[in-house]
């Protein structure tokens, strides 16, 4: 009997993220024209950009790295840094950010995490950002207020509906950690599933989302005991959100604009919580409209409003796109090579 040729998923996956990233360059005619602009840049300014960016990506794998450990689990450093720029990477190609997430869980996977402990890590891990987030827009909103009323009323609805939507994240994710509300939940998803009577293993798909269940609840308890754990990582989060949303600064200082640093953040947080609710990756279109109504005031001369958003969304956007791309190429190629040695494990040692 002839063996039944076993298909290359992975291979065919590699293959699929370079489409993926073609077709992206091809389709975005900005991306086309950022090189010959940056190129043009000085030197200091793009460095320091390029290092926030570094030490943003660096700070997201060690938070998770943290509350990894608090489940008992080691993570190497190189592990932990991949995961979080792969969790930003899938967020940013997909729509409303819902891909991050569960591919960091896939990916998990390979290095024996159970999906319970890394959903319960990464939920805490989400819940974090979210909450340094939400606190640091509204400061920023406090303190521009003036400013804004004065200038850019009709940007107000907006910054306070992103912050409510938000805000509710911040409520939502706790209310997971609470064995009832997910009992229900996970019920409410069974009984869905036992509906679709197109599905053939309707009874497999229940049991696996009551074990997921009762795994999720049982390393959700360990953080309720271990406080300490959540309490830093949004220590850690604050400054994150910081570096994050530092980049614009040394584009502005790149075109020669000056402006307060502190105004500079503000706005930036202000114009990220007033356009992340749209649902297109990377809120393709309204962060371009956004920043021309946040920051048009401050490029009064033709053309240049337009060269500093492309230069400002090559170092917030397409350059974490472009490196988490290639990280997932040479991830799974290297993957697979581990894979047809059986003698060497696909983990790396912490």
């Amino acid at each position: 009997m002839e063996k039944k040729k076993k298909i290359p998923w992975g291979l065919l996956y590699v293959c699929l993220t370079v489409v993926v990233l073609v077709v992206f360059g091809v389709v975005n005619h900005e991306f086309l024209g950022m090189f010959s602009v940056i190129a043009g840049l000085s030197f200091v300014f793009v460095a320091i950009a390029v290092v926030l960016n570094g030490v943003y990506l660096i700070l997201e794998g060690e938070i998770i790295r943290l509350l990894l450990r608090c489940q008992g689990e080691k993570l190497s450093v190189w592990n932990a840094f991949k995961i979080g720029l792969i969790g930003i990477y899938y967020s940013y190609i997909t729509p409303s950010s819902t891909g991050g997430q569960p591919a960091q869980v896939l990916y998990l996977r390979r290095d024996k995490v159970s999906p319970g402990s890394s959903a319960a890590v990464l939920f805490v891990k989400f819940f974090a950002y979210q909450f340094s987030f939400v606190v640091c827009a509204c400061a920023a909103l406090l303190w521009l207020w003036p400013k804004l009323n004065a200038e850019n009323p009709g940007l107000i609805p907006f910054i306070i509906l992103g912050i409510g939507i938000n805000g509710l994240w911040i409520i939502a994710i706790p209310l997971l950690f609470c064995a009832p509300v997910l009992h229900r939940l996970a019920g409410w998803l069974s009984a869905l599933v036992g509906k679709c009577t197109f599905l053939k293993k309707r009874e497999t798909y229940i049991e696996k989302i009551r074990r997921f269940e009762n795994d999720f609840a049982e390393y959700t308890a360990r953080f309720r005991h271990k406080y300490r754990y959540i309490a830093v990582s949004i220590l850690l989060s604050i400054p994150q959100v910081i570096l994050q949303f530092s980049v614009l600064y040394f584009v502005f200082l790149a075109f020669s604009v000056r402006m307060p640093y502190g105004e500079m953040l503000g706005m930036q947080l202000l114009l990220q919580v007033s356009v992340c609710f749209v649902p297109l990756p990377g809120a393709s279109g309204a962060q371009e409209v956004g920043f021309s109504a946040f920051f048009g005031d401050y490029f009064a001369e033709p053309g240049v409003l337009y060269t500093a958003l492309l230069v400002w969304r090559f170092f917030t956007y397409y350059i974490i796109v472009i490196l988490g791309a290639l990280v997932v190429v040479f991830d799974q190629l290297l993957y697979n090579k581990k894979q047809k040695d059986p003698g060497k494990s696909p983990r790396d040692p912490a």
